[in-house]
């Protein structure tokens, strides 16, 4: 069984079949072999009539399709009668194929995002690339309370988890709250760790998110139209259109564990966390609650609680 890839460019992709030794690819590199390939790839498929169209002799179509057959670029799929005679017809098994000339150059290929989780992370996430920066609380004091973040280090478990649906990155992503201020990079979409006590970019748009923290304390709850959540091991989802026009997708708790909650729900069952989600929508907000199930006094898994 010969190894297969996808082929990707301009966000399209198509199947090939890889050349990874010269007589595979010296076998399809003459005209003649391409004209015979792609007489069959358009549904011409038997010998006899391909060898018609193309002004061929018979013989030589037949030399040309064992080969095909036996380096499995083409298969037997049927026999018929065809004019008095008997006819074998044979279909393609690749649309290309790909000459590898680095044995090294492989690399772990993306995966396909599943559709609920990919319109969710639209536009942020797109076409297999992050369009967006990562932003997280300075582990230093500052703002007007001189908090120190203490989560920051929960982008990585995000980066774990969103990496196996991302085929690169361009430049550095990851950036402190401060930094966005100083240098007034607002012109991004954003994907904000922590909550408005210690990410000074959460504050700033906590009164546009549906679901918000306290204003008077952003530590003493969540607010909801139902509900004021205080538990420490709460936090926060949303996503969010900006007023400049680019979307920030927040992922913050009351305390450092209720951010690891987020972390924890988008990362591990985003399926129930998005399942009222409507991608129409320019502002959702769901609460979730960080659980201790084998009680070592560490969360280890989540639970939504509300949702918008």
């Amino acid at each position: 069984m010969r190894r297969t890839a996808t082929v990707k460019q301009d966000n399209k992709q198509i199947s090939s079949i890889i050349a990874d030794n010269p007589e595979l690819f010296k076998l399809v590199s003459t005209r003649t072999a391409y004209r015979i390939l792609c007489a069959i790839a358009e549904g011409v498929g038997y010998p006899a009539e391909i060898a018609r169209r193309l002004s061929l002799s018979k013989q030589l179509v037949y030399y040309y399709i064992k080969r095909f057959e036996r380096n499995e670029l083409v298969s037997l799929v049927g026999e018929s009668n065809v004019r008095g005679g008997h006819a074998q017809f044979y279909r393609v098994n690749t649309d290309a194929v790909t000459l590898v000339v680095n044995r090294h150059g492989w690399r772990r290929a993306s995966r396909d995002m599943p559709r609920r989780l990919a319109d969710f992370l639209n536009p942020i996430f797109k076409n297999g690339r992050l369009d967006g920066i990562v932003v997280v609380g300075s582990p230093h004091p500052h703002g007007p309370n001189m908090s120190v973040a203490s989560d920051g280090h929960y982008a990585f478990q995000l980066g774990l988890f969103l990496g196996q649906y991302v085929e690169s990155v361009d430049g550095f992503k990851i950036r402190l709250d401060v930094d966005v201020k100083a240098e007034k990079l607002y012109d991004n979409n954003m994907i904000l760790i922590g909550g408005p006590g210690v990410n000074l970019i959460t504050a700033e748009v906590n009164d546009l998110l549906p679901i918000r923290f306290n204003e008077r304390n952003y530590w003493s709850g969540i607010v909801s139209e139902n509900q004021i959540y205080t538990s420490e091991f709460t936090g926060l989802v949303a996503k969010v259109k900006m007023n400049n026009g680019k979307h920030a997708l927040v992922l913050a708790g009351l305390r450092a564990v209720g951010t690891k909650a987020t972390v924890m729900m988008l990362t591990t069952r985003w399926r129930e966390l998005l399942k009222r989600y409507n991608p129409s929508s320019e502002r959702w907000a769901a609460v979730v609650l960080g659980l201790d199930l084998d009680g070592d006094g560490k969360i280890d898994s989540a639970r939504l609680l509300e949702s918008t």
